[in-house]
């Protein structure tokens, strides 16, 4: 109930019934993959190349594809079935699952629904999924947000899985795909299999996104951990976004990845500055001083972001103070990730401690933003 009366105060929006939807993900995205074994794990599919059918896949069937000189070859364990320019693998049951495995490179296999084609491109086999929404979707849930949560967590994520996909819907239309399944995108790694409740909560959020004030579906960031205190859109990415704020969070502060620490020498601290033209004289700390919260520079000043160190020196997050001891430079650090939109952690205690999904995204997104029924 309390999760129903707060949707309404964020203005739940009904735009039609709902109706299924279909998106293509790109499998194995710039894995250079060069041949693969596709196997029917349920119901049955109708194989065919170049737009003519050449068999009938049932349940347990292997077949195997790989790239050559004069196309895309096929043949399962009794017959070679030729060479084509693309294949398509079409469900032709009620439900429909595959197995995809790569064999050069070897790769762990990935479990998914519904249809699937296979062409060249790029000098290696381009794999599209071509699945509904609402089945991706768990899939993208477990991946990026792990299989031991809780279900109004898993709801909250869901929504921002969802909402990504509608934002991105065209991000790689170019390339004839809607999304891929690296972290260039959103993670996949197939049918979810590790948590039912995964299923549950998605169903139970079906269609639901967050939206900006015009309806717009919002950029809905996650991270792992915030160490705290969120950043900023502007502050990690230099975009103002009036739903990406700082927010202080308390939730995550008992996890493994809220502080971190890590130790270089002066001398490659020096050469590094040195390197980025700044005089060594401007970002020498002699104590550590802990901010208030995230700034955006080195030492509050020296035009230097700390979202650069970050990348050059591998670090967990931008959420750093800098200390010098003993002729070594420490980086104590809070976090896991950019930091910016719902930290993951943070989310996870919220729901532990009996936060429903609108408490939790309301939290980390803001006033700013309304839950919307989306076609």
């Amino acid at each position: 109930m309390r999760c129903r009366i707060l949707i309404m105060n964020v203005l739940l929006l009904l735009l039609g019934a709902a109706t299924a939807a279909d998106i293509k993900i790109a499998l194995f995205y710039n894995g250079n993959i060069q041949s693969v074994v596709f196997t029917t794990i349920e119901g049955e599919y109708r194989l065919s190349g170049d737009g003519g059918q050449i068999a009938v896949i049932r349940k347990g069937t292997m077949f195997h594809i790989e790239q050559t000189e004069n196309g895309i070859a096929v043949h399962d364990t009794l017959q070679a079935y030729g060479t084509f320019n693309r294949l398509e693998f079409t469900g032709v049951s009620v439900s429909n699952l595959f197995m995809l495995k790569p064999v050069f490179p070897a790769l762990t296999g990935k479990e998914s629904d519904d249809n699937l084609s296979i062409d060249l491109a790029g000098g290696s086999l381009r794999m599209i999924n071509r699945l509904e929404l609402e089945k991706y979707i768990p899939g993208s849930v477990e991946t990026e947000g792990g299989p031991g949560a809780t279900e109004e967590f898993y709801k909250a994520q869901a929504i921002l899985i969802r909402t990504y996909a509608f934002r991105n819907f065209t991000r790689h239309a170019q390339q004839g795909f809607n999304l891929c399944d690296g972290v260039h995108c959103q993670a996949f790694n197939g049918k979810s299999r590790m948590n039912k409740v995964i299923y549950s909560a998605v169903a139970a959020t079906r269609d639901l996104i967050l939206a900006d004030a015009q309806g717009l579906p919002i950029t809905t960031a996650y991270h792992a951990n915030c160490g705290g205190m969120t950043s900023s859109a502007a502050m990690a990415w230099n975009k103002d976004l009036p739903y990406l704020l700082p927010v202080h969070d308390p939730f995550c502060n008992e996890s493994s990845l809220h502080n971190w620490r890590k130790n270089i020498s002066l001398d490659e601290w020096r050469n590094y500055l040195q390197g980025k033209g700044i005089e060594v004289a401007q970002a020498m700390p002699e104590t550590d001083s802990i901010p208030a919260g995230r700034v955006k520079y080195l030492n509050g000043t020296v035009a230097l972001p700390m979202t650069v160190i970050r990348a050059d020196f591998g670090l967990r997050s931008a959420f750093f103070t800098l200390a010098g001891e003993n002729g070594n430079i420490a980086f104590n650090g809070h976090g896991y990730g950019h930091g910016v939109g719902m930290c993951q952690e943070g989310a996870m205690e919220m729901a532990r401690n009996g936060y429903c999904y609108v408490d939790i995204l309301m939290f980390y997104f803001s006033r700013h933003v309304q839950i919307t029924q989306k076609k």
